[in-house]
Protein backbone atom coordinates (compact mmCIF):
# COMPACT_ATOMS: atom_id res chain seq x y z
CA UNK A 1 0.00 0.00 0.00
CA UNK A 2 0.90 3.51 -0.83
CA UNK A 3 0.39 6.08 2.22
CA UNK A 4 0.20 9.54 0.16
CA UNK A 5 0.55 12.03 2.82
CA UNK A 6 -0.75 15.34 1.86
CA UNK A 7 -0.36 19.03 4.35
CA UNK A 8 -3.49 21.06 4.49
CA UNK A 9 -3.12 24.67 4.87
CA UNK A 10 -6.09 27.36 3.69
CA UNK A 11 -6.35 25.89 0.55
CA UNK A 12 -10.32 25.63 0.29
CA UNK A 13 -9.53 26.96 -3.27
CA UNK A 14 -7.65 24.46 -4.92
CA UNK A 15 -8.08 21.29 -2.27
CA UNK A 16 -11.12 19.68 -4.49
CA UNK A 17 -9.12 19.44 -7.19
CA UNK A 18 -5.59 18.31 -5.91
CA UNK A 19 -8.11 15.14 -3.92
CA UNK A 20 -9.90 14.66 -6.73
CA UNK A 21 -7.08 13.78 -9.30
CA UNK A 22 -5.47 11.44 -6.31
CA UNK A 23 -8.98 9.81 -6.10
CA UNK A 24 -8.57 9.16 -9.99
CA UNK A 25 -5.63 7.21 -9.60
CA UNK A 26 -5.58 3.46 -11.50
CA UNK A 27 -3.22 2.58 -8.23
CA UNK A 28 -6.36 2.33 -5.95
CA UNK A 29 -4.60 0.47 -2.91
CA UNK A 30 -3.61 3.76 -1.49
CA UNK A 31 -3.86 5.41 1.97
CA UNK A 32 -4.72 8.87 1.93
CA UNK A 33 -3.40 11.38 4.74
CA UNK A 34 -4.85 14.46 4.61
CA UNK A 35 -3.53 16.59 7.70
CA UNK A 36 -4.93 19.96 8.44
CA UNK A 37 -2.40 22.21 9.82
CA UNK A 38 -4.79 24.85 11.63
CA UNK A 39 -6.05 26.15 8.62
CA UNK A 40 -8.40 29.11 8.85
CA UNK A 41 -10.61 28.45 6.19
CA UNK A 42 -13.30 25.59 5.16
CA UNK A 43 -9.76 23.42 4.23
CA UNK A 44 -11.19 20.93 7.28
CA UNK A 45 -14.37 20.84 6.39
CA UNK A 46 -13.57 19.54 2.88
CA UNK A 47 -11.29 17.09 4.14
CA UNK A 48 -14.02 15.48 6.21
CA UNK A 49 -16.56 15.90 3.27
CA UNK A 50 -14.19 13.74 0.81
CA UNK A 51 -13.26 11.14 4.06
CA UNK A 52 -16.92 10.40 3.78
CA UNK A 53 -16.95 9.67 0.42
CA UNK A 54 -13.90 7.23 0.40
CA UNK A 55 -12.57 5.06 2.91
CA UNK A 56 -9.68 5.35 2.04
CA UNK A 57 -8.95 9.17 3.46
CA UNK A 58 -7.43 9.64 6.76
CA UNK A 59 -8.09 13.39 8.21
CA UNK A 60 -6.08 14.56 10.95
CA UNK A 61 -6.22 17.57 12.27
CA UNK A 62 -3.51 19.87 14.45
CA UNK A 63 -2.33 23.28 15.80
CA UNK A 64 -0.41 25.01 13.19
CA UNK A 65 3.67 23.71 12.66
CA UNK A 66 4.45 24.33 9.18
CA UNK A 67 4.74 22.05 6.53
CA UNK A 68 7.67 20.27 8.01
CA UNK A 69 5.97 19.26 10.84
CA UNK A 70 2.80 18.05 8.85
CA UNK A 71 4.94 15.86 6.90
CA UNK A 72 6.49 14.46 9.87
CA UNK A 73 3.29 13.72 11.27
CA UNK A 74 2.27 12.41 8.42
CA UNK A 75 5.27 9.57 8.12
CA UNK A 76 4.70 8.96 11.98
CA UNK A 77 0.72 7.71 10.78
CA UNK A 78 1.32 6.65 7.45
CA UNK A 79 0.71 2.09 7.08
CA UNK A 80 2.03 1.94 3.53
CA UNK A 81 4.68 -0.02 2.79
CA UNK A 82 5.45 3.21 0.62
CA UNK A 83 5.40 6.64 1.39
CA UNK A 84 4.80 9.65 -1.14
CA UNK A 85 3.62 13.34 -0.66
CA UNK A 86 1.20 16.15 -2.32
CA UNK A 87 0.57 19.48 -1.92
CA UNK A 88 -3.04 20.00 -1.32
CA UNK A 89 -2.80 22.92 -4.35
CA UNK A 90 -1.47 20.89 -6.68
CA UNK A 91 -2.75 17.84 -9.30
CA UNK A 92 -1.49 14.56 -10.55
CA UNK A 93 -1.74 12.72 -13.08
CA UNK A 94 -4.00 9.96 -12.66
CA UNK A 95 -1.17 6.73 -13.14
CA UNK A 96 1.11 8.32 -11.35
CA UNK A 97 1.19 6.14 -8.75
CA UNK A 98 0.97 2.93 -10.77
CA UNK A 99 4.25 4.94 -12.88
CA UNK A 100 6.07 4.68 -9.24
CA UNK A 101 4.89 1.63 -8.43
CA UNK A 102 5.58 -0.53 -11.09
CA UNK A 103 9.10 1.12 -12.14
CA UNK A 104 10.03 0.71 -8.12
CA UNK A 105 8.93 -2.91 -8.54
CA UNK A 106 10.89 -3.38 -11.53
CA UNK A 107 13.87 -2.17 -11.02
CA UNK A 108 14.21 -2.64 -7.50
CA UNK A 109 15.09 0.88 -6.17
CA UNK A 110 14.81 2.71 -3.31
CA UNK A 111 12.92 5.54 -4.94
CA UNK A 112 11.19 6.88 -8.21
CA UNK A 113 10.53 10.38 -9.25
CA UNK A 114 8.90 11.36 -11.72
CA UNK A 115 8.90 14.90 -13.50
CA UNK A 116 6.38 17.72 -13.52
CA UNK A 117 5.36 21.03 -15.04
CA UNK A 118 4.22 24.54 -14.09
CA UNK A 119 0.47 24.48 -13.72
CA UNK A 120 -0.79 28.69 -14.62
CA UNK A 121 -4.28 30.32 -14.01
CA UNK A 122 -4.90 29.81 -17.55
CA UNK A 123 -4.36 26.44 -17.55
CA UNK A 124 -1.13 26.76 -19.23
CA UNK A 125 1.61 24.17 -18.85
CA UNK A 126 5.31 25.03 -18.91
CA UNK A 127 7.09 21.54 -18.71
CA UNK A 128 10.31 21.42 -16.49
CA UNK A 129 13.18 19.72 -18.25
CA UNK A 130 14.59 16.76 -16.63
CA UNK A 131 18.64 17.41 -15.48
CA UNK A 132 19.42 14.05 -15.97
CA UNK A 133 18.84 11.25 -18.23
CA UNK A 134 15.50 8.64 -17.40
CA UNK A 135 17.40 5.29 -16.24
CA UNK A 136 18.12 3.75 -12.58
CA UNK A 137 21.31 5.46 -11.14
CA UNK A 138 23.47 3.93 -7.67
CA UNK A 139 23.38 6.34 -5.25
CA UNK A 140 27.01 6.59 -4.94
CA UNK A 141 26.83 8.30 -7.91
CA UNK A 142 24.14 10.60 -7.64
CA UNK A 143 25.82 11.84 -4.17
CA UNK A 144 28.40 13.77 -6.45
CA UNK A 145 26.35 16.11 -7.36
CA UNK A 146 23.09 15.88 -5.70
CA UNK A 147 23.67 18.77 -3.55
CA UNK A 148 24.42 21.01 -6.62
CA UNK A 149 25.34 19.63 -9.93
CA UNK A 150 26.79 23.24 -11.11
CA UNK A 151 23.29 24.15 -13.29
CA UNK A 152 22.07 27.12 -10.51
CA UNK A 153 19.08 24.86 -10.03
CA UNK A 154 20.53 23.39 -6.53
CA UNK A 155 19.32 20.09 -5.55
CA UNK A 156 19.50 17.47 -7.69
CA UNK A 157 15.90 15.32 -7.27
CA UNK A 158 14.49 18.22 -4.62
CA UNK A 159 11.22 17.61 -4.57
CA UNK A 160 9.41 15.09 -3.03
CA UNK A 161 5.85 15.43 -4.59
CA UNK A 162 6.20 13.57 -7.57
CA UNK A 163 8.22 10.44 -5.71
CA UNK A 164 7.70 7.30 -3.95
CA UNK A 165 9.47 6.38 -1.27
CA UNK A 166 10.23 3.60 1.35
CA UNK A 167 9.05 3.48 4.61
CA UNK A 168 11.60 0.89 5.69
CA UNK A 169 14.43 3.34 4.65
CA UNK A 170 12.65 6.87 6.12
CA UNK A 171 11.91 4.69 9.15
CA UNK A 172 15.19 2.72 9.98
CA UNK A 173 16.96 5.57 9.69
CA UNK A 174 14.80 8.21 11.29
CA UNK A 175 14.91 10.79 8.42
CA UNK A 176 12.45 13.35 9.03
CA UNK A 177 11.96 17.08 7.80
CA UNK A 178 13.96 19.54 10.03
CA UNK A 179 11.41 21.90 11.28
CA UNK A 180 14.56 24.24 11.72
CA UNK A 181 14.74 24.74 7.64
CA UNK A 182 12.44 26.76 5.87
CA UNK A 183 13.94 26.33 2.29
CA UNK A 184 14.83 23.62 0.52
CA UNK A 185 13.97 21.62 3.54
CA UNK A 186 12.69 19.05 0.84
CA UNK A 187 15.86 18.96 -0.80
CA UNK A 188 17.42 18.38 2.25
CA UNK A 189 15.23 15.22 3.16
CA UNK A 190 16.33 13.76 -0.43
CA UNK A 191 19.89 14.07 0.20
CA UNK A 192 19.24 12.09 3.81
CA UNK A 193 17.30 9.53 1.95
CA UNK A 194 19.78 8.79 -0.97
CA UNK A 195 22.54 8.89 1.68
CA UNK A 196 20.61 5.74 3.07
CA UNK A 197 19.89 4.33 -0.49
CA UNK A 198 21.37 2.06 -2.84
CA UNK A 199 19.69 3.59 -5.60
CA UNK A 200 17.09 5.29 -7.49
CA UNK A 201 15.42 5.71 -10.91
CA UNK A 202 14.68 8.73 -12.68
CA UNK A 203 11.30 9.60 -14.63
CA UNK A 204 11.53 12.62 -15.25
CA UNK A 205 10.17 13.24 -18.79
CA UNK A 206 7.04 11.93 -17.69
CA UNK A 207 5.42 15.30 -16.33
CA UNK A 208 3.08 13.27 -13.94
CA UNK A 209 2.66 16.28 -11.34
CA UNK A 210 1.76 19.97 -11.91
CA UNK A 211 2.49 22.36 -9.92
CA UNK A 212 -0.08 25.18 -9.21
CA UNK A 213 1.63 28.40 -9.87
CA UNK A 214 -0.67 31.30 -8.09
CA UNK A 215 0.25 34.38 -5.48
CA UNK A 216 -0.13 32.55 -2.44
CA UNK A 217 2.13 29.67 -3.18
CA UNK A 218 5.39 29.53 -0.67
CA UNK A 219 7.62 29.72 -3.26
CA UNK A 220 5.79 33.41 -4.15
CA UNK A 221 6.58 34.81 -0.62
CA UNK A 222 10.29 34.38 -0.71
CA UNK A 223 12.11 37.17 1.47
CA UNK A 224 14.90 39.29 0.91
CA UNK A 225 18.40 37.69 2.94
CA UNK A 226 20.34 34.86 3.33
CA UNK A 227 17.88 32.65 4.14
CA UNK A 228 19.97 28.99 3.37
CA UNK A 229 22.49 29.59 6.44
CA UNK A 230 21.08 27.13 8.40
CA UNK A 231 20.81 24.27 6.17
CA UNK A 232 24.70 25.62 4.49
CA UNK A 233 25.58 25.02 8.17
CA UNK A 234 23.06 21.28 8.49
CA UNK A 235 25.17 19.93 5.40
CA UNK A 236 28.75 21.20 7.13
CA UNK A 237 27.92 19.60 10.37
CA UNK A 238 27.31 16.07 8.57
CA UNK A 239 30.57 15.85 7.75
CA UNK A 240 30.45 14.75 4.30
CA UNK A 241 34.16 15.87 3.34
CA UNK A 242 35.05 12.04 4.31
CA UNK A 243 32.77 11.10 1.57
CA UNK A 244 33.58 10.59 -1.79
CA UNK A 245 30.92 12.91 -3.14
CA UNK A 246 32.83 16.11 -4.28
CA UNK A 247 31.46 17.65 -1.19
CA UNK A 248 33.72 20.84 -1.31
CA UNK A 249 33.10 21.49 -4.41
CA UNK A 250 29.15 21.04 -4.61
CA UNK A 251 29.14 23.35 -1.60
CA UNK A 252 30.87 25.97 -4.44
CA UNK A 253 28.50 25.38 -6.82
CA UNK A 254 25.92 26.35 -4.53
CA UNK A 255 27.72 29.69 -3.34
CA UNK A 256 26.73 30.66 -6.71
CA UNK A 257 23.19 29.52 -7.10
CA UNK A 258 22.34 30.80 -3.80
CA UNK A 259 23.57 34.10 -4.70
CA UNK A 260 21.21 33.73 -7.35
CA UNK A 261 18.64 33.39 -5.38
CA UNK A 262 18.85 36.24 -3.29
CA UNK A 263 19.16 38.41 -6.53
CA UNK A 264 15.91 37.24 -7.69
CA UNK A 265 14.55 37.62 -4.39
CA UNK A 266 16.16 41.23 -4.33
CA UNK A 267 14.71 42.46 -7.77
CA UNK A 268 11.18 40.99 -7.19
CA UNK A 269 10.98 42.72 -3.44
CA UNK A 270 13.04 45.84 -3.89
CA UNK A 271 12.79 49.00 -5.72
CA UNK A 272 15.41 50.67 -7.73
CA UNK A 273 18.65 52.00 -5.83
CA UNK A 274 17.96 50.24 -2.97
CA UNK A 275 17.91 46.78 -4.82
CA UNK A 276 20.76 47.81 -7.05
CA UNK A 277 22.96 48.62 -4.20
CA UNK A 278 22.28 45.05 -2.68
CA UNK A 279 22.61 42.80 -5.69
CA UNK A 280 26.27 44.85 -6.26
CA UNK A 281 27.15 43.76 -2.50
CA UNK A 282 26.49 40.28 -3.08
CA UNK A 283 28.35 39.96 -6.13
CA UNK A 284 30.93 41.94 -5.03
CA UNK A 285 31.38 38.95 -2.21
CA UNK A 286 35.06 37.38 -2.92
CA UNK A 287 33.80 33.89 -2.39
CA UNK A 288 31.04 34.45 -4.53
CA UNK A 289 33.41 35.42 -7.26
CA UNK A 290 35.74 32.48 -6.58
CA UNK A 291 33.21 29.92 -6.52
CA UNK A 292 32.00 31.20 -10.14
CA UNK A 293 34.26 28.96 -11.31
CA UNK A 294 32.97 25.33 -10.77
CA UNK A 295 29.71 26.13 -12.11
CA UNK A 296 29.23 24.03 -15.43
CA UNK A 297 28.60 26.95 -18.04
CA UNK A 298 28.15 24.32 -20.94
CA UNK A 299 25.34 22.87 -19.57
CA UNK A 300 23.23 26.02 -18.20
CA UNK A 301 20.38 26.52 -20.41
CA UNK A 302 19.93 30.01 -22.26
CA UNK A 303 18.24 31.88 -19.60
CA UNK A 304 20.44 30.82 -16.68
CA UNK A 305 23.79 31.32 -19.21
CA UNK A 306 22.23 34.90 -19.18
CA UNK A 307 22.55 35.33 -15.72
CA UNK A 308 25.92 33.71 -15.14
CA UNK A 309 27.55 36.04 -17.55
CA UNK A 310 26.00 38.89 -15.82
CA UNK A 311 26.89 38.07 -12.25
CA UNK A 312 30.70 36.82 -13.53
CA UNK A 313 31.07 40.84 -14.96
CA UNK A 314 28.93 41.85 -11.98
CA UNK A 315 26.49 43.81 -13.87
CA UNK A 316 23.97 44.84 -10.97
CA UNK A 317 22.04 46.75 -12.37
CA UNK A 318 21.24 44.64 -15.48
CA UNK A 319 20.69 41.81 -13.34
CA UNK A 320 17.75 43.97 -11.29
CA UNK A 321 16.30 44.93 -14.37
CA UNK A 322 16.28 41.79 -16.51
CA UNK A 323 14.86 40.34 -13.24
CA UNK A 324 12.01 42.20 -12.25
CA UNK A 325 10.69 43.08 -15.92
CA UNK A 326 12.42 40.65 -18.54
CA UNK A 327 12.65 37.01 -16.60
CA UNK A 328 8.51 37.31 -15.07
CA UNK A 329 7.36 37.11 -18.81
CA UNK A 330 9.85 34.72 -19.89
CA UNK A 331 9.83 32.28 -17.23
CA UNK A 332 6.05 31.32 -17.93
CA UNK A 333 6.83 30.65 -21.83
CA UNK A 334 11.01 28.59 -21.62
CA UNK A 335 11.21 25.63 -20.04
CA UNK A 336 13.15 25.49 -16.76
Amino acid sequence: MISIIVPVYNAEKYLRECLDSVLAQTYTNLEIILIDDGSKDASLSICQEYARKDKRIIVHHKENSGVSDTRNYGIEHAKGDFISFCDSDDIIDQNLYLILYNTMKEYDVDRVVSGYAYLYNDNRLLYSKPRVHDGKYEAHDILKKMIDDGTLSGFLFSGVNNSLFKKEVIKKNNIRFNKAIKYNEDGLFSFQYMLCSKSIYSLQSRQTYLYRQHDESSTKKRTVGDKYGVLRKKLWDMQLNDMNIDFKLQMERRTVTEALWQILDISKNEIGVKAIEDIRNILKNEEVQKCMLAIRVKDLNMYKKFYYILMKLKMSWLLYYSSRKLFPILSKFISR
